[in-house]
């Protein structure tokens, strides 16, 4: 667990800086950048747990003594440390949650296929602003991002977007935004029902094509699989605690802060709306 006490919330060179160091923060030499995509680089989908988590509410068997908001904070928490994998994971997860709680339940596919008509149909809307110039694609990018990973490029290190979504959506939005050729590459899952990919397998492959050690890695990420997995090989991590509720208002989400937190982040930023003060700050 981490002792909130030990944090230091500020650069104090760079007063313009929102960051919070955790105590295992340390400078280390980078070669590569692995980039989560919803919640970190693009809000095409910010304000997707609120859909998944009334996709729960509506079929998880209501308990003795549980009420309406009680089981909508349960399923939240249920469904949000699986941030950041493939969406059918959750869905397995609520099919496990209905059974223990003396349900019947359908297939994860069921309720994965009734979860992505509800998201598409939100996506869609907010891609169709940006396809007929209704809206800029900065209304949807995180504030920075297009500078940061500029900036990454001109130091030669590697990005690798890396994302839950199926790569074909994420590929389509990413050059929509005009963000795709930023990163030298785009993983994701095969499909909806791919149950393979992992951002685990992902990390791996950069370490082996770049022959590096996983300390050379660095990963930024609003989600617990993009920080998890990082760390497990000694990477650097920065929880993206963005606000999803009202894009771009710089202030940092304070349940996503401490799930980030507790999985070990070693810096939580709100966005990337001073990029390379953050630079300074993080790499040497």
């Amino acid at each position: 667990m981490v002792d909130k006490d030990a944090l230091h919330p500020m650069n104090p060179a760079s007063p313009t800086l929102q960051i919070e160091f955790a105590p295992t923060f340390k400078k280390r030499p980078i070669r590569h950048l692995l980039m989560d995509w919803d919640g970190t680089t693009s809000m095409g989908r910010g304000g997707w747990g609120e859909i998944m988590t009334d996709v729960y509410v509506e079929n998880l068997p209501l308990q003795d003594g549980e009420t309406d908001e009680s089981r909508r904070q349960y399923s939240w928490d249920e469904l949000m440390p699986l941030n950041g994998k493939p969406a059918i994971h959750q869905m397995e997860h609520l099919v496990k949650l209905m059974v223990q709680r003396g349900g019947k339940a359908q297939s994860a596919d069921a309720y994965q296929a009734e979860f992505q008509r509800r998201l598409l149909a939100m996506v869609f809307s907010r891609m169709e602003a940006i396809r007929t110039g209704q809206k800029a694609a900065d209304s949807i990018l995180i504030p920075g991002v297009c500078t940061l990973l500029a900036e990454l490029r001109k130091r030669s290190i590697g990005l690798t977007l890396c994302t839950g979504t199926p790569i074909e959506q994420v590929t389509e939005e990413a050059r929509l935004l005009g963000i795709d050729q930023l990163f030298d590459s785009i993983r994701g899952p095969a499909d909806l029902e791919d149950r393979t990919f992992s951002k685990r397998g992902v990390i791996q492959e950069i370490l082996k094509l770049d022959g590096m050690d996983g300390s050379a890695l660095l990963s930024i990420g609003d989600g617990p699989a993009e920080i998890v997995e990082a760390k497990a090989v000694g990477g650097l991590t920065i929880g993206v605690a963005s606000d999803e509720k009202e894009f771009g208002s710089g202030r940092v989400d304070e349940w996503k802060r401490g799930m980030l937190l507790e999985v070990g982040a070693d810096a939580i930023i709100p966005d990337f709306s001073s990029p390379h003060e953050l630079l300074k700050a993080v790499l040497e």
